[in-house]
């Protein structure tokens, strides 16, 4: 069988589950659920890779994690399902679309990999890595630190966007929590007080103009977490967590 023909198996395979393949999107697209509580999104896509024929690891390294595999030996690829959502806006990252195709290419692979086998010409396997916390809390780390993709030849996600990119630039993100401690007081005696608040308000405001002298490849993204208590009184302390996103963890290192 030719490359091609491998490739229209594949494709006949995707094509095939292309409803199946859309209700899971759905059914996860209509319930977000944030970092390590993503216990629905779990259970459909187990549910679902079982019973196309994978050996299913439930609550794998974390309690919303998994690992699914298909075939034995050869090379081993990786794809990598997300599915936690953002606060309020629900999946604005389209964490719901990177398991829809990441479930898609497994498919795929296991179709050639079944037609393979049929012919006793060893191809590998293929594992489904379910990896929650994406947008926060770091749950792809701790897969890693834990040895999950030490026997993984190669590791595909996909990411959803407005046109097809087949190199994107990836950016390190450097993620910092800082705090502004000053001297509490009553709101009608402000001069005995020194305000936090003012502080944070200062540093957000320094960081917006300095988003006109970064490179475009650079980016910062600030929220004040923490502004005080009633607005009667001084802030004593406040909190501001700031992302910077760079090429290279080196530059990103520099520019702080």
């Amino acid at each position: 069988m030719t490359t091609t023909d491998l490739q229209n198996l594949a494709i006949a395979a995707i094509d095939k589950a292309e409803k199946e393949l859309f209700q899971l999107s759905q059914e996860i697209w209509k319930h977000p659920e944030l970092e390590f509580e993503e216990k629905r999104a779990h259970d459909v896509l187990t549910t679902f890779l079982q019973k196309h024929g994978f050996d299913v690891e439930r609550n794998f390294i974390h309690s919303t994690g998994f690992r699914a595999v298909y075939g034995s030996g050869g090379v081993n690829i990786c794809v990598v399902c997300e599915f936690d959502s953002l606060p309020e806006i629900g999946h604005g990252s389209g964490r719901n679309l990177v398991s829809e195709c990441s479930i898609a290419v497994a498919l795929a692979l296991k179709a050639a990999i079944e037609h393979n086998m049929k012919l006793n010409i060893p191809f590998g396997k293929v594992t489904v890595i379910g990896s929650p916390a994406e947008e926060s809390g770091g749950g792809k780390i701790d897969m890693i630190s834990a040895g999950v993709f030490d026997n993984v030849d190669i590791a595909l996600r996909a990411q959803p966007h407005h046109h097809n990119i087949a190199r994107p630039v990836m950016l390190d993100m450097l993620q910092m929590k800082v705090t502004y401690n000053g001297k509490p007081t009553h709101g009608a005696l402000p001069w005995e007080g020194r305000n936090a608040l003012d502080a944070a308000v200062l540093c957000y405001n320094n960081l917006a103009a300095l988003r006109q002298q970064i490179k475009p490849t650079m980016q910062i993204n600030c929220i004040i977490t923490k502004g005080g208590i009633k607005p009667s009184m001084i802030p004593e302390e406040t909190e501001m967590q700031i992302y910077l996103r760079e090429i290279g963890r080196a530059s990103c290192r520099e520019r702080v």
